[in-house]
């Protein structure tokens, strides 16, 4: 088993094998068409590391041994546990780094946007800066125990609440963009001194309000795409 394992660990071989195991049987050429950016020579590397996984019938196809189903059998019955095995990341790993960096980095422009532009002073910009760090900590945590601690039923529970929640904070990101753009260009005031102060904060909460609304279902069928690969 642990011999498997290590096998396996490389990506490459993995989808050879789950090929094999999809077609039945491929030649050399159909490998290297169906594996796209691989040459000939790191194909015949990672066909050797694969000897005792594949063996060739009467056509000089490729196709499964026993050990190369046993294989098979440990990366579609077993995935989670055998990645953890094999010394890899999990599935969601990538991704949610991606989503990650990209909030962290649209949050840190808009921090310095308003400190460029006079709204907040270099106190609340670090401020700032480390409520995202304690954020990005927090959001890491609670990715890791609801995709790896929890089961499928608490998992399911606790994604609905998360969705609701990752749209609430959506939202107010778009009234603050929405906001500050008002601001900036100066309707803010025009608005002022047409309808009146009571006027300008009604327009503002009526903004939020819809801004929540409709972050809250931008925020449920981004998450929905999210974690569905799951």
């Amino acid at each position: 088993m642990e011999f498997l394992h290590k096998i396996l660990k490389d990506g490459t071989r993995r989808k050879i094998v789950l090929l094999l195991n999809e077609k039945n049987a491929l030649s050399h050429t159909d490998l290297l068409e169906a594996l796209g950016f691989l040459s000939t020579g790191r194909l015949n590397y990672h066909l050797k590391q694969l000897d005792d996984l594949l063996t060739k019938n009467v056509d000089g196809r490729y196709t499964l041994t026993e050990k190369g189903k046993l294989a098979v059998r440990l990366l579609t019955e077993f995935p989670k546990q055998n990645r953890q095995q094999m010394g890899l990341k999990p599935k969601w790993w990538r991704k949610f780094w991606i989503t990650i960096g990209t909030i962290t980095l649209l949050s840190t422009i808009s921090s310095l946007t308003m400190y460029f532009f006079g709204y907040i002073n270099l106190a609340l910009l670090l401020q700032s800066f480390l409520i995202i760090f304690a954020l990005i900590g927090t959001l890491y945590m609670t990715q890791h125990i609801t995709m790896e601690v929890l089961s499928k039923k608490n998992r399911s529970r606790i994604l609905k609440v998360s969705n609701f929640a990752r749209g609430i904070v959506m939202g107010f990101f778009l009234w603050f963009a929405l906001t500050f753009g008002v601001v900036y260009s100066g309707f803010s005031q025009a608005l002022y001194n047409v309808l009146g102060r009571e006027a300008e904060i009604v327009t503002a909460l009526s903004s939020l309000i819809l801004c929540l609304v409709i972050g809250t279902f931008i925020g449920n069928w981004l998450s929905k795409r999210y974690y569905q690969t799951f």
